[in-house]
């Protein structure tokens, strides 16, 4: 593509073209192609700006050792669940496996990663570095979405790795063909997380200190993960609903996302809140929809209540 002709130094119009005709420009000899508006440059700054917290907090977190203590706890985890299960082999083995890896993370995974948000916001705040984070031209929401990135990416890393190690034992005494149902159960268990994560943030740009954060984080588990399963198996026993109610019921928890997964990648079924999920079907937009939700919507919340913070 050619360059385009530069405004003549005294104001006038542009040269004629070659077909003889001239062209005038209203916008005073502007080309087509000009350079970056300032919105669009703020964009791209706020961008890189926003990545560079991100990278600044998984390298502290990695520091901290918090990386390698995912991939510790998430790496006993798997091999312990792959050990009870016995040495039997077969399909029914396989999902009984997966099963028994999912019930078991709803409860483990939300903890982990509620523990690891709780503190992104309250706890720099007390270290006084929150302040110094604060001093940089970026936008409250950019900061904070910044920060959960680099957590995210900590968590994410942690426990890949931690359960990676179950899915070497499991590929070595099931064959390869279980792989991608356990790659699956993976990405999902790593996707509720970091759901998990952004409440967990959220919680802590509202806390005014850090035992109050760890306080709202734990009454999250245990609302999300104990008293949620109750009540909606309470529902379902007493009104028996239709299929729509089930689907709100599920999407609305992201901890029931994980067991909606596996119930749909083996024909095994679990008891409880496990057996009536598994009547209904979610399409994987739901899914991928309401977990998406889960991210956004505590991030947009929590840099709302930063801006108020600061």
């Amino acid at each position: 593509m050619s360059e385009p002709d530069s405004e003549p130094a005294n104001g006038t119009q542009n040269p004629e073209r070659t077909d003889g005709r001239s062209e005038a420009r209203p916008d005073g000899g502007a080309t087509a192609h000009a350079a970056p508006t300032a919105a669009e440059r703020l964009s791209a700054d706020t961008a890189r700006q926003a990545l560079g917290v991100a990278r600044r907090e998984y390298r502290v977190l990695s520091r901290a050792r918090w990386t390698d203590g995912l991939a510790l706890l998430f790496g006993a985890f798997s091999l312990a669940v792959v050990g009870l299960t016995g040495t039997a082999t077969g399909p029914t083995s396989v999902g009984a496996l997966l099963v028994s890896l999912a019930e078991l993370s709803v409860y483990l995974i939300p903890l982990a990663a509620l523990a690891l948000g709780y503190g992104t916001v309250v706890g720099a705040d007390e270290r006084g570095t929150l302040e110094l984070l604060l001093a940089v031209p970026l936008g409250r929401s950019a900061l904070l979405a910044g920060k959960f990135l680099g957590r995210a990416a900590a968590f994410a890393v942690g426990t890949t790795v931690g359960l990676g190690v179950g899915g070497i034992v499991v590929a070595l005494r099931f064959g390869p063909a279980v792989l991608p149902a356990y790659l699956h159960y993976t990405l999902t268990a790593v996707s509720v997380g970091v759901a998990f994560l952004s409440l967990g943030v959220c919680i802590s740009a509202a806390a005014s200190e850090k035992a109050r954060a760890l306080g709202g984080a734990l009454l999250a588990w245990v609302l999300f993960v104990l008293v949620y399963d109750l009540a909606a198996l309470g529902v379902v026993v007493a009104l028996d609903p239709p299929g729509w109610v089930l689907t709100a019921l599920a999407v609305a928890n992201p901890a029931d996302v994980l067991r909606l997964v596996v119930l749909s990648l083996v024909p095994t079924a679990g008891g409880g809140v496990g057996a009536a999920l598994a009547t209904t079907t979610v399409s994987t937009l739901a899914l991928l929809a309401s977990l998406a939700l889960w991210v956004v919507v505590p991030l947009a919340v929590g840099g709302r209540l930063l801006g108020r913070r600061a």
